[in-house]
């Protein structure tokens, strides 16, 4: 698994531990606050790439110039991470 690889999969599993789903949501700068300095641009722009991926559990939510994210569900995120063989032993 490439760094960008299992980046993209540590935001899907801090989102799912978090619970951000449904009607929570958290700003982009929040979630990328939750990484090393030196990994918060690329987390970002992952970020953003997620949102863009039909395939994918994360979706931007709301507006009023907030940039929001969360979860589709919680399922899905499980679907994901699984997909992309991470560890569930936690959800």
């Amino acid at each position: 698994m490439t760094r960008e690889e299992e980046l993209t999969a540590d935001i899907v599993e801090k989102l799912a531990r978090k619970k951000v789903t449904g009607n929570s949501k958290r700003q982009v700068d929040t979630v990328k606050n939750w990484f090393a300095s030196s990994d918060q641009g690329q987390v970002e722009d992952l970020l953003r790439e997620l949102a863009r991926d039909p395939e994918s559990p994360v979706e931007m939510y709301g507006g009023g110039g907030r940039d929001n994210v969360r979860l589709t569900s919680l399922m899905d995120a499980k679907d994901w991470l699984s997909d992309h063989k991470r560890d569930l032993w936690w959800l």
